[in-house]
């Protein structure tokens, strides 16, 4: 033992030797481990933050002891962030190969009351949710219209006279959807046969009454805690890289995570000026590629086979960038509102996408290096999440309209799968190996949101209630075991489809994860959206369920990864050269019969390299 001091409630004793039956860490990191006070039922949450790397640390302390492993050395603060207990950050240096013992002694405060949903509301006041929404027929068209789209949250966050809630619902039933990006022409978001003048003059009403201009602002009770694995907790580890807020960056947020073939992870920053992240996980090392035009709100993105990036955003279809020279090639839209979203490949190498905006799917082709897209079957579908099953079928989720389908590239055709939740919204969807697609229910009546279980051979339909009040699960994510992983506000959830449970994870932060991405080590990767819109910053962070199993902090796909399938394609590469490549307007199938989306033709787009900023680990 070579140091011993005490800090403000922190004992720290630096080890010279590691301690029997502690796992090994990986070469040049270190450990810090040690006792919470107080009582020993309590489950801590532990946070320790390289303050010069920016990279956060979260562990859990159970039965009083916590352990965090793999830390880049330098300079830490570390802090508990439990519902209940304070302390201020207490400074600890982490040595290559050291470990570090600290015990801590928190101090018990009120506790907060939780809310659900991502977001903070910092002046809220918290209320169950009969008092929020007081029951009656008022109650009951909300819960069928607006919540199952906004989530519980949203509507108390507001104070509207009538002549206003009058607009939104106009907008709602009455507007093309999403008009803001530039669409004059379409079906609106919500379907207004879903609802009589009589029940809408009942729903402004009660809206009115409830979040009128006097209301105070308000977020609906967490009347439980979720059920949580003591063990699985204990040998939990998130890891966080952070990129937090700047006076020029004020509300940085990160959108979606991918890998590339040499372990980085690459994310999407909406927020202007917008840009594409790259993190080598393994130094903490980043570098920010802004995209030709700031305010591109790049959504999804895919990594080819080359280690080039692909992303979707607003103005266009997809864009290419090369991180090797910065260059992006973009696609622009032929019509406001039909910008890409979530860009997939396939085996053989090209891209398909979904057009939210415009009700469409896109198909970008490799041997010709265009852009066509693809009329979809239902008017108030809006293709959202979308993947590219084993057998190279395109699949995606309606947004609002209770339904999965399936595209055939082959033969250009369309299945519909209805859900059992309905009314409800869509987010996301994976499928497992065995070619079965799973997907969140983000959105439906009632306190628990659903992981969904589609079997595309016979049609049939399961759904699963997470453990999770309001818990608006995103995206469904299989991992090597086909184990199921599921994101949600505030939590990430593992389901066994053998047993049917789920274990729970509570994230560092308050937020959502939009998008999730698991690795062959069995890593859960995330972007903690939420949490950037609240003045948290951006991060590209990751979940390792069992710290004692790290052996890489390199974030690879598994060659089973519907997200990689692209690793199969050994034909040419696509180089990137900075230029603007004009797609051919209109809809591959004009035949199919349903309302169109139509918008204002896009003005021309001028080539450009991306501007690059390299953030370097100490």
């Amino acid at each position: 033992m070579r140091t011993l001091r005490l800090i403000a409630g922190l004992f720290v004793a630096l080890l010279g030797i590691a301690s029997v039956g502690r796992a090994a860490l990986l070469p040049g990191l270190g450990e810090v481990s040690g006792w919470v006070a107080g009582p020993k039922d309590r489950i801590v949450s532990v946070y320790l933050y390289n303050t010069r790397n920016q990279v956060g640390y979260a562990v859990f302390a159970i039965d009083g002891k916590y352990r965090a492993v793999d830390l880049f050395p330098g300079h830490y603060e570390i802090t508990v962030r439990t519902d209940g207990l304070e302390m201020a950050p207490v400074p600890i240096d982490v040595r290559a190969d050291g470990r570090v013992t600290a015990d801590l002694a928190p101090k018990a405060v009120a506790a907060a009351p939780r809310y659900t949903g991502g977001m903070t509301y910092a002046e809220a006041r918290v209320e169950p949710y009969d008092q929020v929404y007081p029951p009656g027929e008022g109650r009951e068209i909300v819960e069928h219209t607006c919540l199952v789209c906004h989530g519980v949250n949203w509507l108390p966050s507001k104070r509207f006279e009538r002549a206003a809630w009058d607009a939104y619902v106009h907008y709602m039933t009455s507007e093309p959807a999403f008009r803001k990006y530039g669409l004059i022409a379409g079906a609106s978001l919500m379907n207004p046969a879903r609802i009589s003048e009589r029940e809408r003059v009942v729903l402004l009403d009660y809206l009115t009454a409830q979040f009128g201009p006097d209301a105070k602002p308000r977020a609906v009770l967490q009347d439980e805690e979720p059920p949580l694995d003591r063990a699985a907790l204990a040998k939990a580890q998130f890891i966080e890289y952070r990129f937090p807020n700047t006076q020029d960056w004020t509300r940085r947020f990160t959108q979606e995570v991918h890998f590339d073939a040499n372990g980085n992870v690459y994310t999407t920053n909406p927020n202007q000026p917008a840009s594409i992240i790259r993190v080598d996980p393994r130094t903490g090392e980043s570098r920010i590629y802004y995209t030709p035009n700031p305010t591109s709100y790049p959504h999804g993105l895919t990594v080819d086979a080359d280690g080039t990036v692909w992303w979707a955003g607003a103005n266009n279809f997809v864009a290419h960038l090369d991180p090797t020279t910065g260059l992006t090639d973009q696609y622009p839209v032929t019509e406001m509102g039909l910008a890409g979203h979530t860009p997939v490949f396939t085996s053989k190498g090209d891209l398909w996408f979904s057009i939210l905006t415009g009700n469409k799917i896109g198909h970008w082709d490799r041997a010709t290096d265009t852009v066509t897209y693809y009329e979809t079957p239902s008017p108030r579908g809006r293709p959202y999440g979308l993947i590219v099953d084993h057998d190279d079928k395109v699949w995606y989720v309606e947004y609002f309209t209770d339904a999965v389908v399936r595209f055939d590239p082959d033969t250009k055709t369309f299945k519909r799968f209805k859900i059992q939740s309905s009314p409800a919204q869509m987010r996301r969807l994976g499928v497992d190996s065995k070619n079965v697609i799973w997907f969140g229910v983000y959105g439906r009546v009632g306190k628990q949101g659903r992981l969904g279980r589609l079997d595309p051979k016979t049609g049939a339909v399961t759904e699963y209630d997470l453990p999770i009040e309001y818990s608006n699960p995103y995206d469904a994510w299989a991992d090597e075991q086909d184990q199921i992983w599921v994101s949600s506000d505030n939590y990430l959830s593992r389901f066994d489809p053998k047993t049917r449970r789920f274990t729970v994870y509570p994230v560092p932060e308050r937020t959502d994860e939009p998008k999730i991405m698991t690795t062959r080590d069995g890593a859960v990767w995330y972007a903690p959206r939420g949490a950037g819109w609240g003045g948290y910053g951006g991060a590209a962070s990751v979940l390792y369920p069992d710290k004692n199993a790290i052996t890489t902090l390199g974030a690879y796909y598994s060659q089973n990864s519907s997200a990689n399938f692209v690793a199969r394609y050994r034909g040419p590469r696509t180089p990137v050269t900075g230029a603007v490549k004009l797609s051919r307007d209109g809809p591959q199938n004009p035949e199919l019969p349903g309302e169109k989306t139509v918008g204002r033709p896009m003005e021309g787009q001028t080539p450009g390299r991306a501007a690059t900023e390299n953030r370097t680990a100490d």
